[in-house]
Formats: C-alpha cells, structure tokens, sequence
C-alpha cells in the first residue's frame, strides 16, 4: 500500500514536471512568434532614458550642431533580472561640414531581444542643411537613410510539435528550422531650430513603412514613428561675481508610434562638472510609467552619465530587477575654422 502511494506521489510530480515543462516552452514560443511577427503585434523602437545622449538618433537634423567632431557610445539593459532579455548598444559620430553647409553623421546600433535570440541591427547615414536665419536663429534639415537587417536565431528555441505530451520532455522540432535574415532600406527626415538658450524639433522615422517579416506569406509594416522634442537652457548666475553657478535644463520629448504614445517630462541641473536630473515618461494607455533619474560627469569635451529607471507601472515588483540600467559617454573634438575661430555647441539637456 505504502509502495503504491509513493508511486502516485512519482507520478504527480512527473507529471507536474511535465505541464511545467509544457508551459514554460508555450510561453517561449508565444514569444518568438511576437518576435517573427506571426502574431499581429505592433514593433516599436527601441527606446533611450538619455535621449540627448545619442542626439541624431532621436533626430538627423542634430549632425554637425556641436559645432566639432562629436563621438557618443551607450549601452541599455530593460528588465536586468531577466538577464540580457532586452538589450541595446549604440555608437555615432558626427561633425561639421562647412563645404556642405551643414553636418555629417553616421549612427549604428543593435537592439538584441530574447537574450540573442532576435537582432536589429542599423546604420544610418545622415547628413544636416543648416539656414542661418539671423545670428542668433538657426534651421537645421536633417535626412538619413538606413540599412537594417533583423536576424532571427533558431537555436535553443523550443516548439510545440516536439514535446512528448506524455513526459514533457522536448524531443526537438519535427523538420530542421534554419535562422531568418531579413533586410531592408529606411529612410527618416527631421527638422529643428536652436538659438543659445532654447531649442525645438520634430522628427518623422521610417517614411517608407518598411516590411519587417521574416515570412514572404505575411506583412508587418513598421510603423511612423513622428517625434516632437524642445528644450530651454537656463542659467543662474552668481550675485557677487556674475559668472554662471548652475545650469537648469528642462526638456520635453514626445514620441507617437502605431498605437503607442510616450509623453518624457525631464529637467537636469549642472554644477561645475557634475550633473543629476529627473523625468518621467508616461504611456497614454497606463498613466505614469516610469520615473528616471541620472547622474554623472561633464565638461566641454567629455560627458558621462549613468541613470536607471523606476517601474512606476507596477510598484509592487521589484524595481531593480524590472527597471533599466543605461550607461552613455559622449566626447567631443576640438573644431577650428580657417580663421582659428572656435565654435560654440548648443547647449542641449542630456536626460
């Protein structure tokens, strides 16, 4: 009697381990068919706290507006406690052009989800018009044009049709699954004015609405993502010596793709070389979403923030496993015209 009880206790937990099993491969491959967009989810881009970190990714029309050679590198891991689920790395340079009356850039970046299992790898190249209005007023035109190849590894994934329903036990797919490359052009335009203490854009990515599947049967357009960026520079100066003490960067970022709409309210304070700042971003469907705070290191050449973000969406979980880590380093080169005259860069928030 005791034998067979034990023997049911076994196959209990036998099949326990089975429907674990089973549940566990149905949520992977619920994922991977959001990812190869079997399923009709919206794609979106991918997202940076410290917009101005990587500014002619959030708009073309910024090349050139640092008025000298301008290098930035950044790094951003959404949800840490799943590991590298929703990863991001981005470079660009930029520079001057007086022969082509404005700026140059170009801008790579992969965004990797699914801990590898989907790339999307881009290059833009960029190129900015700049119309002088008045000394004090300028227009900036920013073009760019992609190439983007997204990438899809099959390895380690798991399907439904090679689980034995009896022990849950993934035997492997029934024919042999290859990875899926797909690429394409993309094209974006941006337009932006700037005096020496305020600034404002708008930006509209993916003219063309790329397709973006992985299956010649089916399309998934990538959706216009339209842009609309300001900012004010607002220094406070010392009473007795009339030198700048601290700068306050207030900023505002709006971006609407598809369905989704974020609205970034953020403001930075710099003192000396330091720097810390607050936004937050709010999603039109869910309120207030998340709150970011930065901080770091900067100077006329180099720049070094550090921020992370606050699920705001879901308090009761864990915020430092369900935020996002997001280093970013700018530095800029010396610049000279043929007068030896130096220029002088907008001065634009960071957050």
């Amino acid at each position: 009697m005791k034998h067979k009880v034990i023997q049911g206790k076994a196959g209990f937990y036998k099949f326990l381990a089975s429907a674990t099993n089973i549940a566990r491969s149905s949520a992977t491959v619920i994922t991977i068919l959001l990812l190869i967009n079997i399923l009709p989810a919206e794609a979106q881009d991918a997202f940076l706290s410290q917009h101005y970190s990587n500014s002619i990714y959030l708009n073309p029309a910024f090349a050139g507006t640092s008025h000298m050679a301008r290098f930035s590198m950044g790094y951003r891991n959404q949800f840490p406690a799943m590991g590298s689920t929703f990863v991001n790395y981005h470079a660009a340079f930029d520079m001057p052009s007086n022969l082509l009356q404005g700026g140059l850039g170009i801008n790579i970046m992969n965004d990797v989800l699914g801990n590898g299992t989907l790339h999307n790898l881009a290059i833009d190249g960029i190129y900015s018009y700049a119309l002088v209005v008045n000394p004090e007023f300028t227009i900036n035109a920013g073009f760019q044009a992609s190439y983007v190849m997204r990438l899809l590894k099959t390895d380690g994934l798991i399907f439904p049709d090679g689980i034995d329903n009896l022990t849950g036990i993934y035997l492997g797919p029934n024919e042999e699954i290859s990875d899926q490359t797909v690429s394409f052009p993309d094209f974006a335009v941006g337009f932006l004015g700037y005096t020496r203490t305020w600034y404002a854009g708008v930006v509209v990515h993916h003219l063309a609405r790329p397709n973006i599947s992985f299956s010649r049967n089916y399309r998934e357009p990538l959706p216009r993502k339209y842009t609309i960026h300001a900012g004010l520079y607002i220094p406070i100066f010392e009473k007795r010596f009339g030198r700048e003490a601290v700068r306050i960067n207030p900023n505002l970022v709006v971006i609407q793709q598809g369905s989704q709409r974020q609205i970034n309210l953020g403001a930075e304070v710099i003192r000396k070389v330091f720097f810390a700042g607050i936004s937050t971003r709010q999603n039109i469907h869910f309120g207030l979403s998340t709150i970011t705070i930065v901080a770091g290191y900067h100077d006329e050449r180099m720049r070094f923030g550090y921020s992370f973000d606050f699920n705001m969406a879901k308090p009761w979980v864990s915020n430092v496993g369900n935020g996002a880590h997001e280093i970013a380093f700018i530095y800029r080169f010396e610049y000279k015209t043929k007068s030896n005259k130096k220029f002088k860069a907008i001065k634009c928030p960071k957050i």
